[in-house]
């Protein structure tokens, strides 16, 4: 079975989950979210069922795609994984061929980051890589292809070159939960020499 493991953040191009006077989650419940997902992932593997997901910032939701979005399914989801009033579930390749009509139009771009930890996931395809960028405060775990970095090395730079699934702010969480990494390569620049691309617009 296909499995697509994309992380990416809407901003939005079809996602209606909350209304104004709807209570909306926190950044800091997002995330909290996110890292069950990957928590569970690190433990048990991923999900069958599971396609994806991303955080909808604007209306404060934790969206999941599913390759059977039925109710059953959401249900063993949220028993088996984490359950939440802020997850709104999708059918996964509905998503996906939108996020590939998006990525058609955007450039890709790179950016920098200090490796602070490696990990290793329980599928042996993946790792996650605790990164942060020069002069940012913001820390973030991600989880990426392990042929992008077999080598990497906790403490060093590295260049990133990322592709956008959609449109994205300009933070760590919201960078890496809709957007591919394409590319990982060492660097020996430091500081204001680094490559920090903006984002394309």
């Amino acid at each position: 079975m296909r499995r697509k493991l994309l992380f990416f953040v809407a901003m939005i191009l079809g996602t209606t989950g909350c209304s104004n006077d709807q209570i909306k989650a926190t950044s800091d419940e997002l995330q909290m979210i996110q890292d069950k997902i990957i928590k569970y992932d690190t433990i048990h593997g991923v999900q069958e069922n599971y396609a994806f997901n991303y955080v909808d910032e604007e209306n404060g939701l934790v969206v999941v795609g599913l390759l059977n979005n039925s109710l059953e399914a959401q249900e063993k989801f949220k028993k088996d994984v984490v359950d939440s009033n802020f997850i709104k579930f999708v059918q996964s390749d509905e998503f996906v061929d939108e996020a590939s009509n998006y990525m058609q139009d955007k450039s890709a771009f790179i950016r920098t980051y200090h490796i602070l930890n490696v990990a290793e996931s329980n599928d042996t395809n993946y790792i996650y890589l605790t990164i942060r960028q020069f002069q940012e405060e913001e820390v973030q775990t991600i989880k990426v292809k392990r042929s992008l970095c077999p080598d990497i090395i906790e403490g060093k730079d590295y260049e990133f070159t990322i592709k956008p699934n959609y449109e994205c702010k300009d933070n760590l969480l919201s960078i890496f939960s809709h957007s591919n990494v394409l590319a990982i390569e060492a660097t020996n620049k430091i500081g204001l020499e680094q490559i920090q691309d903006d984002l394309p617009k």
